[in-house]
């Protein structure tokens, strides 16, 4: 199990963050889902498909968590499937999950009424369940953690070959719910979970200085500094984690400023200007450098080149003028 598996499960068992994820991305907000009322679940989803040749295949699957809540209705399962890559057959594989979760209450309730005799007749004896038996509802959300936009499908018809009209009208489509934390705007009301999508964000789009200026006083829990780490792996805010495993709370901006640090360096290296031998470079000599070497030897556009290459990994306009002296405004 890799480290991203293991913290992420442990971040989503505090039943408050679970609560907080499935109400806004499942329910607009709405605090449908009580923390104090969900209840821990069997994550083992194995179980056995009898062939047509009476051989059973077994299919094991172990859910990343499940949840069971107990409000308006009598419960509902919830689970939560952690994703870091995308995966190009996901609604298929979360229909399979949910298929599983009910073919196993059934199976469950097959086995005590066989067991009970209590069958009214025939047709109930052949089904194995009673005619006014009901199972539970299942709902399954996909965190996706990736850079990269999702680009795979969301629900099944988008995993079909074109259909024409008149055979689409009678498909049985499923559909998965999906959360892109890259993309995401859902308003979190938990401070645990929205500062682990704003990081995750942030870090994605290097925008260091906007982090630097909405989150110069704010502390947020150690493992959401590290989860948004390892992440994005990113690894010198994992370090600063590590460094600080003995506080329960970390500056947001002390978290980045190492991280903050190798982007200057590697933008450094990039242009070329630090010396053989020279560990490293204030920002301020490498500009004059740039600066002084480009006008005597006409690098200019050497210098624009490096400024787009800036700009396409994401760097602001502020960094890129920082540290190359073009100005773009």
């Amino acid at each position: 199990m890799s480290n991203l598996d293991i913290l992420s499960r442990d971040f989503w068992k505090d039943n408050r963050r679970f609560a907080d994820l499935f109400n806004t991305v499942l329910y607009d907000g709405k605090q449908v889902i009580l923390p104090e009322k969900l209840m821990e679940a069997d994550s083992n989803l194995s179980g056995s498909i009898q062939t047509k040749k009476k051989e059973d295949v077994f299919v094991e699957r172990r859910a990343d968590l499940i949840r069971k809540f107990a409000g308006d209705s009598e419960y509902a399962i919830f689970l939560l499937e952690n994703q870091s890559h995308i995966h190009y057959g996901m609604p298929l594989r979360v229909m399979m999950y949910d298929a599983l979760g009910y073919r196993e209450e059934c199976a469950k309730k097959k086995r005590e009424n066989k067991k009970n005799a209590v069958y009214a007749n025939r047709d109930e004896f052949l089904s194995g369940m009673r005619k006014e038996e009901r199972i539970h509802p299942v709902f399954t959300l996909v965190v996706y953690y990736g850079e990269k936009p999702w680009d795979g499908p969301r629900r099944l018809k988008d995993m079909m070959v074109d259909m024409p009209k008149w055979m689409e009208k009678s498909f049985s489509d499923y559909s998965m719910n999906l959360l892109e934390i890259r993309s995401s705007e859902h308003a979190f009301q938990n401070e645990d979970v929205s500062r682990l999508v704003y990081m995750i964000q942030h870090i994605y789009r290097k925008q260091i200085e906007e982090m630097k200026k909405e989150c110069a006083d704010v502390y947020v829990k150690k493992d959401v500094i590290k989860l948004a780490g390892v992440i994005t792996e990113n690894e010198e805010i994992i370090k600063y984690a590590e460094e600080h495993k003995e506080e329960e709370v970390l500056n947001m901006c002390e978290a980045t400023k190492q991280w903050e640090e190798k982007i200057r360096n590697d933008v450094i290296n990039m242009i070329g200007v630090r010396k053989e031998g020279e560990e490293s470079l204030a920002p301020e000599e490498a500009i004059e450098r740039l600066k002084t070497e480009g006008e005597a030897k006409g690098k200019a556009e050497e210098k624009i080149e490096i400024a787009e290459k800036m700009k396409e990994k994401g760097y602001s306009t502020k960094e890129i003028e920082e540290l190359t002296g073009i100005l773009l405004h």
